[in-house]
Formats: structure tokens, C-alpha cells, sequence
């Protein structure tokens, strides 16, 4: 026996209406669609407006505040700043904590000296940097700091640390990199929109405001380490994980290449190129003496190859000089900034 079915009810328009109206948004905006559209020409307006006045234009980069120079983004910021440089430092952390441009140039009269070291710089980051600093600045020399790791033929391109400030996805790639979806978005929205693409120089100028923090200029480039020497106990564990899983030393090693390359293309410009081996501590030689001195060969054949002189400070610190196992304290730096002077200096430089 079936049930007999009560038919729908039509409801009454007035409460279907009101139920919309209570569930819906949209009429509520088409009725404040015109305020709504000045708001958002407003706010791009601004955007817009702060886009050219602030970022394109310049200012922000001749005005920006940095509290750290390790990292490639302030690197590149602090040389905007110091585009007349007639001698350039590149390299990693190695550089960056032994040269004192102002030291230098007082010695070898050379003229003006910019640091572009910074940390984690292996020979392709060093290129990828060298090559954004020359896009601005016209120095007379460039002295490269060459580690004995850049002649290791285990060495391959890594993509931590800095390398996405420096590299595109595409450079990323074609050196071997994976680069996902998220950050092809990220450098196509930062490529658009300044702030976005600046944000690692905005926390840098945000962490600039707070007292002693900000980075002193006069230094050019130069970044004092923090902190006091280790035990040497220390010392030496650190230095055994730098060479834990080093090869053998060549000028076939997939750095000296890059360098190699760099080295043709400032010399195709007309600029002088010198290397520089770095410091190391003496803890260093005990751990992997026969590499360093593999090493050692391998950079001065690279130089002789594209007749590229060198300089070698090393002898002027000893253990007491340095912190860790690869930067020197501030008066070792400028003992070896003096002799880093009087070495470039002597060279016959066109």
C-alpha cells in the first residue's frame, strides 16, 4: 500500500529572495562594485607607484641598509654602491675575511678595491657572481680566490646556499639543478613584482634598523668573522670534514673548467686577472697534505695555461691567526691585505 506524497509547496519569491541574500555575497558586491573598483585601482595605483618610484628606479638599492655581507644578495646591493672600483675580490668566505680593500689600495696604489667575496662560493657561484658584478662595474683587475677544492675532480655543482639569489631557473637547470613549479612561480612573480623578488635585501634592511646591527660600508665588501678561535681539537674536526670526500687535484676538475672560462671572458674584455690562494690553517697541511700539494700544482698550471699570475700571502699567518680552519682574525687580515698590496702591486699589469 502506497503512501500518498504531499506535492512541493512553491515558496514565496520574497523569502527565496531574502534566503539568497542571507547565503550570497554577490549582490551585496555588484551593489558596491564601484567602490570596490576605485579601492583596487587605488591599491594597484600604489603599487604600481612604489614598483617604479622605489625599486626600478634605483632608489632602493642606493639607499638599502645591510647587517650582514655574507649572503650574495647584500653582496651585490653593498657593490651597487661602489660601482667605481678599480680592483675586484671575488671568491668565497676564504676572500671575503682576508682582504681589506682599503689595505690593499693603500699599499699597491692600484686605486679603489671592492670585496665581492661571499660565503659558500664554489667556482660556479663565483662565476655566476663575477659575471652580475661586471654587468655594472669596470674594475682594471680581478683577483680571483682559488681553493684547492675548485681543482677537485669529485667537486659538482650544489644548489644550496646562495644559488637561487644568483642563478635562474633555467641557469639552475642547465647546471643540473632540479627546479620545481613553486619556484619558477616564485622567480616570475619576483621578476614583476620588486618586493617580492627583494624580500632576502627588505629582511636585511629590517634587521639594518636595530642597534649596532648595520653593516659599516668603509669596509668595502670586508666582513669580520665572529666569534674567538677554537681548541684545536676543534680545528681539526672541522678541517677533516672539508676534505672527508675530496679526489684527486687536476685542471680537468669540472671547477677549474668554470674558472677556466671566467678566466677567458675577462681576459676577451681587457680586464687583468690574478689569482689568489687563500689561507688555510696549518691543521689543514697535517690532515691532507698530499691533496694540497696535488692542489697546489694543479692552480698554478691552471694560471700558467692562460698566463695568469698569482699571489700567495700565506706564509704571513700562522695558527694563533685564525678562528677556525679557514678565516683569520681581523689583524691577521690586515697583515695579509699589506702583503696582498705589495704582491699585486709588483705584477705588470697592463
Amino acid at each position: 500500500m502506497s503512501i500518498p506524497t504531499v506535492p512541493d509547496e512553491p515558496q514565496d519569491p520574497p523569502a527565496h529572495d531574502a534566503q539568497l541574500i542571507a547565503v550570497t555575497p554577490w549582490l551585496s558586491i555588484r551593489a558596491q562594485a564601484r567602490t570596490i573598483a576605485i579601492a583596487t585601482a587605488t591599491c594597484l595605483a600604489i603599487l604600481v607607484t612604489i614598483e617604479f618610484a622605489f625599486f626600478r628606479s634605483g632608489f632602493f638599492a642606493a639607499h638599502v641598509a645591510i647587517s650582514n655581507p655574507q649572503t650574495a644578495s647584500a653582496k651585490l646591493a653593498l657593490a651597487e654602491r661602489h660601482a667605481d672600483a678599480r680592483v675586484l675580490y671575488v671568491g668565497d668566505s676564504t676572500i671575503m675575511t682576508s682582504v681589506m680593500p682599503t689595505v690593499v689600495s693603500a699599499e699597491c696604489a692600484c686605486g679603489t678595491g671592492f670585496n665581492g667575496g661571499f660565503s659558500a662560493a664554489n667556482p660556479w657561484l663565483t662565476r655566476a657572481m663575477t659575471e652580475r658584478l661586471l654587468g655594472f662595474m669596470h674594475p682594471r683587475v680581478v683577483v680571483i680566490s682559488v681553493s684547492p677544492w675548485a681543482v677537485d675532480e669529485r667537486a659538482k655543482f650544489e644548489d644550496g646556499g646562495f644559488a637561487r639569489q644568483l642563478l635562474s631557473p633555467a641557469e639552475l637547470e642547465s647546471l643540473g639543478a632540479s627546479v620545481d613549479l613553486q619556484e619558477r612561480f616564485d622567480a616570475a612573480l619576483g621578476a614583476v613584482w620588486s618586493a617580492y623578488g627583494q624580500r632576502e635585501l627588505l629582511k636585511e634592511w629590517i634587521s639594518a634598523l636595530a642597534p649596532s646591527q648595520r653593516y659599516d660600508e668603509s669596509l668595502l665588501g670586508y666582513w669580520v668573522a665572529p666569534g674567538s678561535a677554537n681548541s684545536y681539537t676543534r680545528v681539526v674536526a672541522v678541517a677533516s670534514r672539508l676534505f672527508t670526500d675530496v679526489g684527486d687535484a687536476a685542471t680537468t676538475a669540472p671547477g677549474a673548467k668554470v674558472l677556466t672560462a671566467l678566466v677567458a671572458e675577462m681576459q676577451a674584455r681587457g680586464i687583468d686577472v690574478v689569482f689568489m690562494l687563500p689561507p688555510l690553517h696549518p691543521a689543514s697541511y697535517d690532515i691532507a697534505g698530499p691533496y694540497l700539494s696535488t692542489a697546489d700544482a694543479a692552480i698554478r698550471d691552471l694560471a700558467a695555461r692562460q698566463h695568469v699570475p698569482i699571489i700567495d700571502c700565506r706564509s704571513v699567518v700562522s695558527a694563533e691567526d685564525f678562528r677556525d680552519a679557514t678565516h683569520v682574525f681581523p689583524d691577521a687580515a690586515e697583515r695579509h691585505s699589506r702583503c696582498v698590496g705589495e704582491q699585486l702591486g709588483a705584477l705588470d699589469l697592463d
